[in-house]
């Protein structure tokens, strides 16, 4: 999305981006130049200087860089400088916060606390009154976006499929129908068609996603039946990235099938972690570990910045 598009309809105000005037742009240094286009704006009657960081270079500078350059501009401009980013790191974005670095990433998050704007809060609104997905549709998406693509089958084919009932496959089509990323073709057996493909689809869905985790249990044994449960947690993760493995077990059974594995729990502690899934890890798991998608959502609120890059990466390498 343009930035122009973006500050309008967020905003509510029309804006004009132009290059900032000569007599102020020669006061930049060449490194800035290199590194950004140039740009300014008004914004509520107050004109800025805006730094777009070019493709090449995005997340090439660490937060105290930033706010260090920031500063300069400003210094050698007098204009409030906002930094225009076309994607961050999700680890980078609370330590720009802390930091008070004014940034923009169009279509997603507009932060300026030098202007007073801080539209995190008005998203974070928004999202609490956004509904998430149902489990089954969550589950749909994912087996459609790792498993075997789901386009052109029906209601009917898909509830025999994921062994549910007509009923509940029709709510989670419906689920995903009302969030905007699939629709249904045809008038008696509909055929359901995603309206995204890909990285794409995953990008859009990320707004409606919840943690499949519903709660956890304890147990001392380790070695639940494989047949019922999956390797989870920090042991999943450390299957598919370069994070250490912990002596701590983690396994993940869908909720309804706690009692088929036999062991004893307690709720209150134990050596090994039993997450009971509101969803069947078994259905998306490969070679006994939960899917990757479902891992990125189990650890993405995670404060540890090593984490957030390694499951980052994690989903950049997944071939969509």
């Amino acid at each position: 999305m343009k930035l122009e598009e973006y500050i309008n309809n967020t905003l509510g105000i029309d804006i004009r981006v132009a290059p900032l005037n000569n007599q102020l742009y020669r006061n930049i240094p060449m490194y800035i130049i290199a590194a950004y286009d140039v740009n300014e704006t008004t914004l509520f009657g107050q004109q800025v200087c805006l730094l777009h960081l070019k493709e090449e270079s995005i997340d090439a500078f660490p937060p105290d860089t930033l706010k260090k350059q920031m500063q300069f501009v400003e210094q050698k401009t007098t204009l409030p400088v906002v930094f225009v980013f076309d994607s961050v790191a999700s680890y980078n974005l609370m330590r720009y916060v802390k930091k008070g670095i004014n940034f923009i990433i169009p279509g997603k998050q507009m932060f300026i606390p030098a202007l007073m704007i801080d539209l995190r809060k008005v998203q974070d609104k928004i999202q609490q009154k956004t509904e998430h997905l149902l489990p089954v549709a969550q589950l749909v998406l994912f087996y459609h976006l790792q498993n075997e693509k789901l386009t052109g089958l029906t209601a009917k084919i898909l509830a025999e499929k994921f062994n549910q009932s007509y009923r509940t496959m029709n709510r989670a089509l419906n689920s995903l129908v009302d969030s905007g990323l699939c629709r249904l073709i045809g008038k008696k057996d509909m055929l359901l068609e995603f309206v995204y493909s890909g990285k794409e689809l995953w990008k859009e869905s990320l707004q409606y996603l919840q943690n499949p985790v519903e709660k956890s249990t304890f147990t001392e044994n380790n070695n639940p039946n494989p047949d019922i449960s999956c390797v989870s947690g920090m042991n999943a993760l450390a299957r598919y990235t370069m994070i250490n493995d912990e002596y701590k077990k983690y396994y993940a059974v869908y909720r309804k099938n706690i009692s088929k594995l036999n062991i004893e729990t307690n709720k209150y502690g134990g050596e090994n972690e039993i997450e009971l899934w509101k969803y069947d890890p078994k259905v998306l798991s490969k070679d006994g570990v939960i899917d990757k998608l479902s891992l990125f959502l189990l650890f993405k609120d995670s404060e540890d910045e090593r984490i957030q890059m390694e499951i980052e990466t994690m989903i950049e390498e997944i071939q969509w």
